[in-house]
């Protein structure tokens, strides 16, 4: 870890991550030290598990910050997979757990993209994340009565 503090930022739409980064990115007040664009058409893309959102470490006066930008619907997906992987101990965060439950994130992502950016989303999509749901409401029981 290189970063000495950290900063979530979540803005109502993607094109508005963008404007905020590239702002950082030519102001003079800050160093940028990396970016990681996890989007559509960024370097280096959404992550394997559907993980979404633009990092960015800066340097001010020698010290590291890493600032993260997401929209509610990026916020959203990352928040549920932190949390299932403290309640199930499943480490979903970190590429492990049951791979259906992972290909069920991996669904909901796409979903969440493709609503972001208000397009409808695909039939076989839609019958597809059915299918995730139900098969994997049984790491849910004991929190859906």
């Amino acid at each position: 870890m290189e970063d000495i503090g950290g900063v979530r930022v979540i803005l109502p739409q993607q094109f508005q991550v963008d404007a905020v980064v590239d702002s950082i990115e030519r102001a003079r007040a800050w160093s940028v030290r990396r970016v990681r664009r996890y989007i559509e058409g960024g370097v280096p893309g959404p992550k394997e598990d559907g993980y979404r959102a633009v990092h960015m470490v800066v340097t001010k006066d020698g010290h590291y910050v890493e600032i993260q930008f997401r929209t509610p619907y990026q916020d959203s997906w990352a928040q549920s997979v932190e949390q299932d992987t403290r309640r199930l101990g499943a480490g979903l965060k970190f590429g492990g757990g049951p791979g259906d439950l992972r290909e069920y994130y991996k669904l909901v992502s796409e979903y969440f993209m493709l609503r972001e950016q208000n397009f409808e989303a695909p039939k076989e999509l839609m019958e597809d994340l059915a299918k995730s749901y139900a098969a994997t409401r049984r790491y849910f029981a004991d929190t859906t009565e």
